[in-house]
């Protein structure tokens, strides 16, 4: 890694211990200063990479940009959540010092996982987010809150021994040409994929997929998923949602990169597919039902996660550059839609969605950009997730599996009537009775306004740079023309 990349460690790094030596109002400074540095750090690599001149791969600058986008918001939306969230008198100042340094801590653990190629370093560095966010998903101490972070721990760790057994497999399969003492980085396992065993590679990367898709959020092992995003602290799971789930699909990608290479794609197309369809039924018909605002988003993130995988099924070239946009865009778009809901709550001091009304009318600036948030999610043009979702839903109607394209279509067709529902009804509607118009945290508002920009601004137009590096990005998942 170059210098640049050490400095995206190290800022968060550091303000973990910056957090807890200071008093919270001087800590959630620090955690707003340490997210900016750390996305201007995090763009100045991508635009250094998709000219060539850095020393990470496209696939890994890509996915940077998640942890880009979400800590920076969630650095400058810290300086009003420290003060409006409250425990308990006695408990407030240590619950706010926990929290921001566990934010920062997250959000470094977060980061090294794209800026790693070595296939067990990266089992690693999951591992590591995982008790760093079952540490924030705690932190409130409530019971629903407990048993989130037991559950997360339980289940996750499950899937994160799986996808262990899936890396030793893989790095079996190479011992005979590697030697018994190999390093496992990516790029030898690329030089040599053809001469991998066949049967090795489809089982590691089935065990990949189970394994680290349990981190991802897949169906059928996303069970953790709603409860965690719906006990922790917002800013948590808007980088759970945001960042840690494109993580485990950042690993999952270089095992499928491997397994293309060797024996093609249609191994890992119909993994995929299966996945992918089973997260966008599970996704879909679940957001019809739902009674909390932070449930209803987490299980927006499943139905997310399917439509990446499926468009990786596809393969073809516009799909798997559909999905790898649709990871940035489903960044920004679910960081915009869990901070602004978590003002809403705070205002209404409820998560129920019957409890919220007239969302846009109580707060005009954090309602509406909620209701363009669940319009985005929903697909709705002219937002960066219709331009992603589009191009998927091109690629595969472009290619064999159009009749499954087809199943997709209607998917997403019932998500959107679950999510267009649900924001509705939350800021729809009259001033409630006795409540107060307007808001006035300029730190929270200039957060939702900054990921709002990306929201819209990949809906419009797509950056040259950002464009290098998709394409980079998709030769080497493995899309074909």
């Amino acid at each position: 890694m170059n210098a640049l990349a050490w400095a995206i460690l190290a800022i968060p790094f550091a303000a973990v211990f910056l957090s807890i030596v200071f008093p919270s109002r001087i800590g959630r400074v620090i955690t707003a200063v340490s997210g900016g540095a750390t996305a201007v750090c995090i763009f100045t690599e991508v635009a250094l990479s998709a000219d060539g001149r850095a020393s990470l791969d496209a696939l890994s600058a890509l996915f940077l940009l998640p942890v880009a986008i979400v800590y920076g918001a969630v650095g400058i939306y810290s300086t009003w959540y420290v003060r409006a969230e409250s425990i308990g008198v006695d408990g407030d100042e240590r619950y706010r010092r926990e929290f921001l340094a566990l934010t920062n801590g997250f959000a470094c653990a977060e980061a090294i996982v794209p800026l790693l190629t070595n296939m067990a370093g990266l089992w690693v560095a999951l591992e590591v987010t995982t008790i760093m966010a079952a540490l924030l998903v705690r932190l409130q101490g409530t019971e629903a809150s407990l048993e989130a972070a037991w559950k997360y721990i339980l289940i996750t760790s499950c899937g994160l021994a799986i996808g262990l057994v899936g890396v030793v497999v893989l790095y079996a399969s190479g011992v005979g040409i590697l030697g018994s003492h190999y390093t496992p980085d990516w790029s030898s396992y690329m030089a040599i994929a053809s001469k991998l065993d066949s049967d090795a590679l489809r089982l590691a990367f089935l065990l990949a997929l189970i394994g680290f898709g349990t981190k991802m959020g897949l169906a059928p092992m996303h069970t953790w998923l709603p409860d965690a995003h719906g006990a922790g602290p917002t800013p948590t799971s808007a980088m759970l949602s945001g960042v840690l789930l494109s993580d485990a699909l950042y690993v999952i990608a270089r095992f499928a990169a491997i397994t293309n290479g060797a024996l093609g794609t249609s191994v890992t197309q119909h993994l995929f597919f299966i996945v992918g369809l089973l997260s966008l039924f599970v996704g879909a018909f679940f957001l019809l039902r739902q009674r909390d605002v932070k449930r209803m988003l987490a299980y927006s993130s499943i139905e997310h996660m399917g439509i990446i995988a499926c468009g990786l099924a596809f393969g073809t070239r516009l799909a798997v550059l559909g999905a790898l946009l649709h990871v940035i865009n489903h960044a920004g778009t679910k960081a915009l839609a869990f901070l602004s809901a978590g003002r809403l709550a705070a205002r209404f001091e409820t998560r129920e969605i019957a409890g919220i009304t007239g969302g846009v009318a109580a707060m005009p600036v954090s309602g509406t950009l909620f209701a363009l948030a669940g319009l985005a999610l929903a697909g709705m043009p002219p937002f960066g997730t219709f331009r992603s979702e589009l191009m998927v839903l091109g690629g595969g109607f472009s290619a064999a599996s159009w009749p499954i394209a087809a199943i997709v279509l209607g998917l997403l067709l019932v998500a959107f009537a679950g999510l267009v529902r649900w924001t509705m009804s939350v800021t729809a509607g009259e001033l409630p009775s006795g409540m107060h118009r307007g808001e006035k945290d300029i730190g929270a508002i200039s957060s939702l306004l900054l990921v709002f920009l990306v929201v819209i601004g990949l809906g419009l137009f797509v950056p040259a740079h950002l464009a290098v590096l998709l394409d980079r990005a998709s030769a080497i998942v493995g899309g074909r023309p």
